[in-house]
């Protein structure tokens, strides 16, 4: 992996994680538990970054 590759990876982690990070401050506004949220944060990202079948 040359260095151009690598930045643009670890920019799509950066984006991937701020919008997680949304998405989590929206389930604790929609009223979910901190801890309800994480799973929820969890299971999307496993689906979002889980292998393809």
């Amino acid at each position: 992996m040359n260095t151009a590759e690598w930045d643009q990876m670890m920019t799509a982690f950066c984006d991937m994680a701020t919008m997680l990070a949304k998405y989590r401050d929206e389930l604790l506004t929609q009223g979910f538990s901190r801890e309800e949220a994480l799973r929820l944060v969890v299971e999307y990202q496993k689906q979002a970054l889980g292998p393809k079948k």
